[in-house]
């Protein structure tokens, strides 16, 4: 006699895994964090409290040789700026390249060439300590031309380190927010803050290029960079930094699945996820006695 039973075998699910942030990972957001705290300092201290006492008197080129030192710790101080911006696109570069390439070239593009223009800035307050130094020896007759020459040094330097870098460091950051807007990289309020302020900066820019707004530091234009000071000084730096990283494991068999870039970081997150998750599904066989 043949009788026909349903046995159901059930295949057990994957073990369940923590989705632990990877160590190499986790550096690389403490080194982006304090990148971003180290030169928003420098570039702060050195233009408003070394420089700028300096370079805005009436008789700057008096003063300049005299108080060289502070002009040159106020250039090593942008130069520390200047590298360390690179630095934060190198390290984000490891990170972002998983999610799309294309973008992350171009921020990392943005930073390199935003930070070569800054340091011809810091080459022509530079050039002001010989200047100030002839300067001084000439004396008053000649002085109208070292006026002359020291004013075209200073608007160097103002081009360097504003004018012409400003609109790299809003598109490099409009790239760079809109890269952790899209993947969900960090809350989305930090994300759009950033978005906003770096559009802002790009705007203004370009804007001050036509004498619509002063986007010199202190200027009329200063106002627009508030939204990216609070998302380098504060938001961004000070999450990365104190976040803790997701080490409970999921209630739902193979948890692993939840997200494809935790088995495969190359994995297209636009894709669905497949439902039932691979494992969790019962086969079923015939067996005739």
């Amino acid at each position: 006699m043949n009788t026909n039973r349903q046995a159901a075998t059930i295949v057990p699910s994957p073990k369940r895994t923590k989705r632990i942030v990877r160590a190499s990972q986790r550096r690389a957001e403490i080194l982006i964090a304090t990148l971003f705290l180290v030169t928003a300092a420098t570039s702060i201290f050195g233009e408003f409290f070394v420089l700028n006492p300096i370079l805005n008197a009436s008789d700057y080129l008096a003063r300049v040789f005299p108080n060289k030192g502070a002009v040159e710790l106020g250039s090593l101080l942008w130069s520390i700026n200047n590298i360390g911006i690179v630095f934060i696109a190198v390290f984000a570069f490891r990170l972002l390249r998983k999610r799309n390439e294309a973008l992350a070239v171009g921020y990392l593009a943005c930073r390199i060439i935003e930070g070569t223009i800054m340091m011809l800035g810091i080459a022509a307050t530079l050039l002001l300590i010989p200047l100030s130094q002839e300067f001084l020896k000439a004396g008053a007759p000649q002085s109208l031309w070292f006026l002359s020459l020291g004013d075209v040094l200073k608007h160097a330097k103002l081009l360097g380190l504003t004018q012409l870098s400003l609109p790299m460091l809003g598109l490099g950051g409009s790239l760079f927010t809109w890269m952790l807007f899209r993947f969900r990289l960090v809350p989305r309020f930090i994300s759009v803050v950033g978005l906003i302020g770096y559009a802002l900066v790009f705007f203004g820019s370009i804007a001050g290029w036509f004498d619509l707004l002063d986007v010199s530091p202190g200027g009329s234009g200063a106002v627009l960079a508030l939204p990216v000071a609070a998302f380098e000084i504060i938001l961004l730096p000070f999450w990365l930094l104190f976040r803790q990283a997701e080490g409970k494991a999921s209630s739902l068999p193979g948890s692993q699945l939840l997200h494809p870039a935790v088995v495969n970081p190359t994995a297209d997150l636009r894709r669905p996820l497949p439902w039932p998750p691979p494992g969790a599904e019962c086969r079923t066989s015939d067996k005739v006695h």
